[in-house]
């Protein structure tokens, strides 16, 4: 009798156990997903493409739903601002943020965001790195510059520069490796240009001097000025610069673009989302800023069937 009621407190245990076990899982299935919303200035733009693939992954394997604003081009802190006020409202648990064009912007960014943890991405826009209230996950943009430069630095010839925002502190390191790299070549830098919000950037060229060679630091203006060049050249100059899409890549392919460096986006945005998850799951887990990898291609060595293969391995 005493053996058949030990047998029953056991079962009766087991039961209880696996009771127990069921309802932690069905408890553990339905943990809600960390919401984070991602701002970056015209979203909709192929140059995110590798960007958000990494972050699809990453949120993927953190448990993380995503909200991507619907932007435009983000020209300023205080266009920002309403993103940032529309998505609180939206109870997201925090910011991925590449950071909008001006003095202003980091502390927009604090008073903001208040409670709510934030990262920034960057590429060819940057805060300066150090004095961010949240650390920045980004190429190293002056070692992009050196990059360029040394594939400039062959022969002399006179270099005229096309940059995104002057405000920004990447585009400025870049600037400076590129200066850096070409000293005693006999290489030059005759002009810069910084772009500006509905700038005719051809008519803005016809006030500077003829260059043998142009630099762009700004994507679309690569793939713009790549799409009609004519025999390796744009208006007589050979392009270099900084670029992210498959067709970038392509124009390399074609000869219309001679050198390129090429960010890796998907390292960029698979980070940012394993830091913002982490954060937000571990109210104590204090964020880290990355410098991520970039890939270098020169038309006179890239061979599409070796380096686009190299390419898409970071792409995608």
């Amino acid at each position: 009798m005493k053996k058949n009621r030990i047998k029953f407190l056991m079962i009766e245990f087991l039961l209880l156990m696996l009771a127990v076990f069921f309802v932690w899982k069905i408890f553990d299935q339905n943990v809600a997903e960390t919401r984070i919303a991602v701002i970056l200035p015209e979203s909709g733009d192929k140059r995110w493409d590798a960007l958000i693939n990494g972050m699809k992954q990453s949120a993927a394997e953190n448990n993380v739903h995503m909200i991507i604003c619907n932007t435009e081009e983000i020209d300023g802190p205080e266009v920002e601002r309403e993103f940032i006020r529309e998505q609180k409202d939206n109870d997201i648990d925090g910011f991925i943020i590449y950071p909008a064009p001006g003095h202003e912007t980091e502390n927009m960014l604090k008073k903001e965001c208040g409670n709510k943890p934030y990262l920034l991405i960057a590429d060819s826009l940057a805060v300066k790195e150090g004095e961010t209230a949240s650390p920045t996950i980004q190429p190293d943009h002056r070692e992009i510059g050196r990059r360029l430069g040394e594939q400039l630095k062959k022969k002399e010839q006179k270099i005229g520069i096309i940059a995104d925002w002057k405000m920004s502190e990447a585009v400025q390191a870049e600037i400076s490796g590129l200066t850096e790299a070409l000293e005693g070549s006999g290489s030059e830098i005759s002009w810069c240009i910084y772009r500006r919000k509905e700038q005719n950037i051809t008519e803005r060229m016809k006030e500077e001097t003829k260059a043998d060679a142009l630099v762009i630091l700004d994507p679309g203006v690569l793939e713009e000025f790549g799409e009609q060049a004519e025999h390796g050249k744009y208006k007589g100059a050979e392009l270099y610069g900084v670029g992210y899409s498959l067709k970038t890549v392509a124009l390399l392919d074609k000869g219309n673009i001679q050198g390129l460096v090429v960010p890796d986006g998907y390292e960029i945005g698979y980070k940012s989302v394993k830091e913002i998850a982490g954060k937000t799951e571990h109210k104590f887990y204090k964020m880290k800023g990355y410098t991520t990898e970039y890939q270098i291609f020169s038309k006179k060595d890239f061979s599409m069937d070796d380096d686009l293969e190299r390419f898409l391995y970071s792409y995608e």
